[in-house]
């Protein structure tokens, strides 16, 4: 019998994750990589009082990628705060989005990405009763 105690091998079956000391100087590398040559970074007010996100958009820079900064992410955000997320990003040309932050920054910047790839209001995509149900029509 094993058990959680013995176990030596896991598979991680999710998107790959980059993290530790140093992971933030490799962004440049890895989005230029994908091809990404303007992104639309988002944060929220207290990350961005950290300097973080002024770091990354210099490592962006240094590496030829074009970023602009929206740091009004509402933490615990809103369907008004997605929506003026998404009309802020709305008339930009973007290669991909960038969060940087924590769950709430993660889910807007999804919100945003599905918003300026697919049209249609937020509700079309949430869930009955609340929503419409859409499923996004492509990916």
């Amino acid at each position: 019998m094993t058990s959680y105690l013995t176990d030596t091998v896991f598979t991680w079956g999710g998107p790959p994750i980059k993290f530790g000391a140093g992971a933030v100087d490799e962004l440049g590398h890895d989005l230029g990589r994908w091809g990404a040559e303007r992104i639309l970074l988002l944060t929220d007010p207290g990350v961005a009082a950290t300097g973080l996100p002024e770091r990354v958009l210099e490592q962006l820079s240094d590496a030829g990628i074009k970023c602009d900064l929206y740091a009004s992410v509402h933490v615990e955000p809103t369907d008004e705060s997605l929506r003026a997320a998404a009309a802020h990003a709305a008339p930009g040309e973007w290669d991909a989005f960038l969060a940087v932050g924590g769950g709430s920054v993660i889910d807007t910047a999804k919100a945003v990405s599905l918003l300026t790839s697919h049209g249609g209001d937020l509700m079309d995509y949430v869930n009955p009763p609340v929503g419409r149900g859409h499923a996004p029509p492509g990916r």
